[in-house]
């Protein structure tokens, strides 16, 4: 697993197993102190048939979500 750090998270691409069909999700890591993890959809209502299928889109979103917060996409 790769962790992405985006200033105040580390976050990764994974699938999740949903009775048999798999989800591209990002998991979002808070800094210490803090220890909360979030699981976020990559694509909502959209399935994937294979675990690999699923965890490389994850992977490919958590990439363009790192490269556009060091773009300044969250800096107003």
């Amino acid at each position: 697993m790769t962790e992405f750090d985006i200033g105040e998270f580390f976050i990764w691409g994974e699938a999740r197993d949903v009775d048999g069909e798999f989800q591209a999700v990002i998991v979002m890591r808070a800094k210490p102190p803090l220890a909360s993890v979030t699981y976020h959809q990559v694509e909502k209502d959209r399935w994937f048939k294979t675990k690999d299928v699923a965890a490389a889109a994850a992977m490919e979103s958590a990439k363009a979500l790192k490269l556009a917060v060091d773009e300044g996409a969250l800096k107003a």
